[in-house]
């Protein structure tokens, strides 16, 4: 007879020694959960506030205790740490469009790849935000992480001992609060609105509260169990020579024929007769702008398996100097735009990536001559790219756009754009009043509430300084 096939053993799965801590683990634990409740209950709709700041530095929390146990492996994710700080910073401080609305998008990306990427050897900075395919177990981690969190293996008597500071320290802790409170009564109105939270409790919350928690912890866990070695550099295949000679000759040949009928603008600033100078202004520099981006695409594209060919190397410099001088072009245009119709938040906007590009071209040209690696220019693009974030971020661009909108029309006041003006945030109240322009102060006041400055929950500093200084009470 023959023997019986042996059953098939359940794979069984180790927690990570990282996650046996039991101090991270209680910490993860609370921290997930603390990140659910603000989520459903705390945080507001309409602009970032105090809750919004709290669950930022909450959700960089474990990271930050990872750095500072010396337990991540990437040595680079500190480094970005500072100006993740400074990126909170400013959605506190500033009340512009672009740090409200897409600032924080950006953040939770970042926050998400670098827990990811926090445990994996690397070679480049570049890797701090270059995702490589990976598998998560789902509920198994979970699983284990529980059983090893109640482990039993504690002081016996930790728990009574907890239990009687508790019951020693809260008396006092309510006595000295509410003494405290009768003392001074901005400090009973702090303390009433601190514990006085009004939660909008919906039914599906039974549901969704414990699934975010459940979330936050996996995502913890898993980010501090994925060990990758991402040291090794992959060799690239060589590409086709013939195809991409042919491919950036003729792309060279069309820059070339745009770029020579634009001599007579970009020498002199020489137009036309018979054209309109601001329809001139305004075509161009959206188009342009978007072939330096495409550019940039493709000459990474190449760059990634070049080897150093003569031919397409002159091409390429060719190309990027082309693109360059395309992307000055366009900044005159804005610049001459600008002129005409006065500063706007899109024209910064536009014209501040414009310089990004030139940026990335100018570098792509010094990388060519100097024959660096590719790994190299794309950590330089990731610094840079950071760092114009937070430098962008940092600008009150409302104020600068105001107050170069006023110095512009102040000897032609009727042709001041009002309601430009009173589509900013309340940032550019200050240079606003400041030059005495009246205008309907609807935008500076659309959080209505009487007390949101007073409340926690929809307290924010920018705003609130502000509109204690010039639209009502703090």
């Amino acid at each position: 007879m023959g023997t019986l096939p042996k059953a098939k053993t359940k794979t069984e799965i180790k927690l990570h020694p990282r996650i046996t801590d039991k101090t991270l683990g209680w910490g993860l634990v609370l921290i997930g959960f603390s990140l659910s409740i603000i989520e459903h209950f705390l945080k507001i709709d309409f602009f970032i506030a105090s809750w919004h700041i709290i669950s930022y530095l909450l959700l960089l929390l474990p990271l930050l205790y990872m750095i500072q146990q010396k337990k991540l492996i990437n040595p680079y994710t500190q480094y970005f740490m500072p100006l993740l700080f400074l990126i909170i910073c400013n959605m506190f401080y500033y009340n512009n469009g672009f740090v409200q609305h897409v600032l924080p998008i950006i953040f939770y990306l970042l926050v998400f790849m670098f827990y990811i990427t926090s445990m994996h050897s690397v070679h480049s900075i570049h890797q701090v935000l270059c995702l490589r395919n990976f598998n998560i177990r789902g509920f198994s981690y979970l699983t284990v992480f529980m059983q090893n969190l109640f482990s039993y293996n504690i002081d016996k008597n930790l728990y009574s001992r907890i239990m009687k500071a508790l019951l020693i320290t809260l008396p006092f802790l309510i006595m000295f609060a509410l003494l405290l409170s009768s003392a001074d009564r901005e400090y009973s109105a702090f303390f009433t609105a601190l514990f006085t939270i009004d939660i909008p409790f919906e039914a599906y919350y039974i549901m969704t509260v414990p699934l975010t928690f459940i979330l936050y912890l996996l995502f913890f866990i898993f980010s501090f169990s994925n060990d990758k070695d991402r040291q090794s550099i992959q060799e690239t295949n060589t590409l086709d020579m013939l195809i991409i000679g042919i491919f950036l000759g003729m792309i060279n040949l069309l820059f070339f024929s745009f770029i020579a009928m634009q001599i007579p603008f970009l020498s002199t600033g020489y137009i036309r007769e018979g054209i309109n100078i601001a329809s001139f202004a305004r075509e161009g520099f959206f188009q342009l702008m978007t072939i330096m981006g495409l550019v940039s695409l493709i000459f990474l594209f190449i760059l990634r398996r070049h080897k150093d060919e003569k031919v397409s190397t002159v091409l390429l410099v060719i190309l990027l100097a082309q693109s360059i001088i395309m992307g000055i072009i366009s900044l005159k245009k804005m610049y001459l735009y600008q002129n005409i119709m006065g500063a706007t938040v899109l024209r910064y906007y536009v014209e501040w990536f414009d310089y990004f590009l030139l940026s990335i071209l100018s570098l792509g040209i010094l990388f060519l001559i100097k024959r660096y690696a590719f790994s190299k220019f794309l950590d330089m693009i990731v610094v840079l790219g950071f760092l114009s974030l937070t430098l962008v971020s940092s600008l009150n661009i409302d104020a600068i756009v105001a107050k170069n909108h006023i110095e512009k029309f102040k000897d032609t006041p009727h042709k001041l754009d009002k309601n430009m003006l009173q589509q900013l945030s309340i940032d550019a109240l200050p240079i606003i009043k400041k030059h005495h322009i009246k205008v309907i102060e609807r935008s500076y006041t659309k959080r209505k509430s009487e007390t949101m400055c007073k409340d926690l929950a929809s307290y924010h500093y920018g705003f609130c300084s502000i509109r204690g200084e010039f639209g009502g009470p703090k």
